[in-house]
């Protein structure tokens, strides 16, 4: 049994555990970096940034794990996010994702999205597993899906939602409409990617974000890329997997 840590670029997958992955950069995406965490199996992959990438990644992830004769039970997805409100959710900040949301998927009308006034669901799983059809939400696991992981673990990161996109919100009057519309409290590109390869294998995903920058245009004051990559390497220390 082995977790999978997975994360969009090699300066964030680096950034978790400096000592163990130097040179994130030179780290090749999708591609499986076996390591041990306290004595558990633990296997580390880039994804690539985006959600096509991130889709991929997972499948062939499992895909190559499966073929080595090693089963993932627990997936952890981390990197860098933005957010929509500094204040709720400030930069450097370590934040928990309980429901991954994909604004992109349904029905176009000339002005936004409806993802149930589409009448194809992205995955009709009610019928075998008892489950509702899954359109453009998903619920993540809680830190105690993962090993030595437990529900107070969750007290150490701020509780949000986040939504996925293809494109960053790089103007006022989009980052507004999709706060309007979804209260999501992050912004990133993999996660519902991430979530969905997840459910549609059985397996718990989790998911943590470092704030990186306010979603939209920002001035310098609301951006710390670098604070949030350094910010990253207290994850592992709190869920007690280094």
């Amino acid at each position: 049994m082995a977790l999978l840590i997975c994360a969009a670029t090699g300066k964030e997958l680096a950034a978790l555990a400096p000592a163990l992955l130097p040179g994130g950069e030179a780290l090749e995406e999708m591609r499986l970096w076996p390591a041990r965490l306290k004595g558990r199996e633990t296997l580390f992959c880039v994804t690539g940034v985006g959600p096509l990438n991130a889709a991929l990644a997972l499948g062939r992830c499992f895909g190559q794990a499966e073929a080595q004769g090693q089963r993932i039970d627990a997936v952890l997805n981390t990197g860098l996010a933005g957010a929509f409100d500094l204040t709720a959710l400030p930069l450097r900040a370590l934040c928990l994702v309980r429901e991954e949301i994909w604004p992109e998927y349904g029905l176009h009308d000339g002005q936004a999205v409806t993802a149930r006034a589409f009448s194809f669901p992205l995955w009709r799983r009610g019928g075998h597993s008892g489950g509702a059809d899954v359109y453009d939400r998903l619920p993540l696991a809680g830190t105690d899906a993962l090993p030595g992981g437990s529900r107070s673990s969750d007290d150490m990161f701020l509780p949000c939602r986040s939504l996925t996109v293809a494109g960053v919100s790089a103007s006022f009057v989009r980052a507004r409409d999709l706060w309007n519309r979804y209260h999501a409290e992050l912004e990133n590109m993999e996660g519902f990617a991430v979530a969905y390869a997840c459910a549609r294998a059985g397996l718990p995903c989790v998911e943590i974000r470092s704030v990186s920058n306010k979603v939209g245009p920002r001035t310098k004051e609301e951006k710390d890329f670098p604070g949030a990559l350094q910010a990253l390497d207290a994850v592992l220390p709190s869920l007690n997997l280094l």
